[in-house]
């Protein structure tokens, strides 16, 4: 499917370091050149960027098209602003109404973008492995381990059970206990955390289906994964926060639990009702 509505230059950012080391020439000089595609044939582009033709082909088919014409037509439609427009980054002098402005702009983007790049596929093969799953646990630390608990508080209101542990004692027993028929799922920015990630290894060696929730780019996490969900992420200069990043996931997760509902309809709408019940005697 061609993905016609990403913003690119933002994309070719995110995806830098997953290049070849020839299709990063090309990347960088789109980069440092916004402008210079639009006029340009493959033969042009290639002689400037200093790369074959055939390497701006497989640069053009790592983001999702067919071809150069494929690129070039979504690159045209959607290059049409300056280059600091696709790109809000934070400014020391910024006013409070710039930061709103640019907070929300970026969220919006990574939303945008996450939506374009997720594999139905993919997605679905997650569904059905937590529809299926005899025992479902979330694994995730800092601001992972908060979307982690968000996912198990929507699943539980629905009906689904499920755990997740803020220790990280607790989360390595928990994996090391499941089995062949549960699923693990993994929820990381960086795709670093060695934490969720020996919880993974030892969910995977103990017969599990992993389920990786990560940003995009290459990581460490994803050689445990066997359905790898990605999302997009505006850095900023606070990049720890990495607020556009979170939403994301959220959005995922969020679709992910109501897939796994609808596939029981009558029972999650029953459980909606006997939680909500529960709670709501505890509300004044």
């Amino acid at each position: 499917m061609e993905k016609n509505n990403y913003v690119l230059l933002l994309q070719i950012e995110q995806k830098f370091d997953a290049f070849t080391k020839s299709e990063q020439k090309i990347a960088q000089y789109i980069l440092d050149n916004p402008h210079a595609v639009i006029n340009s044939t493959i033969t042009e582009l290639a002689e400037m960027s200093e790369c074959s033709e055939a390497t701006i082909v497989r640069f053009c088919r790592s983001l999702g098209y067919t071809g150069f014409h494929k690129f070039k037509i979504s690159y045209v439609q959607n290059v049409v602003e300056p280059y600091k427009h696709l790109n809000p980054a934070f400014e020391k002098d910024d006013s409070s109404e710039n930061i709103i402005e640019k907070v929300f702009y970026n969220v919006k983007l990574a939303i945008d973008q996450t939506k374009g790049m997720l594999d139905n596929d993919k997605f679905n093969k997650a569904v059905e492995a937590i529809h299926n799953c005899r025992r479902l646990e979330i694994f995730g630390s800092g601001g992972s381990g908060i979307v982690a608990k968000d996912m198990q508080h929507k699943l539980l209101k629905n009906g689904i059970k499920c755990s997740t542990h803020e220790d990280i004692d607790l989360q390595l027993m928990s994996a090391s206990l499941l089995e062949k028929g549960d699923v693990a799922l993994g929820i990381s920015h960086s795709g670093t955390n060695q934490g969720t990630i020996e919880c993974l290894k030892l969910a995977k060696d103990a017969g599990a289906t992993i389920i990786v929730l990560v940003s995009q780019g290459k990581s460490p996490i994803l050689k445990y994964g066997d359905i790898i969900l990605q999302n997009a992420t505006m850095e900023t200069i606070f990049k720890s926060e990495s607020v556009s990043g979170r939403i994301a996931q959220l959005v995922i997760i969020d679709a992910l639990v109501a897939s796994v509902s609808f596939r029981e309809y009558d029972i999650s709408y029953g459980a909606i009702q006997k939680t909500r019940d529960a709670t709501s005697t505890r509300k004044y």
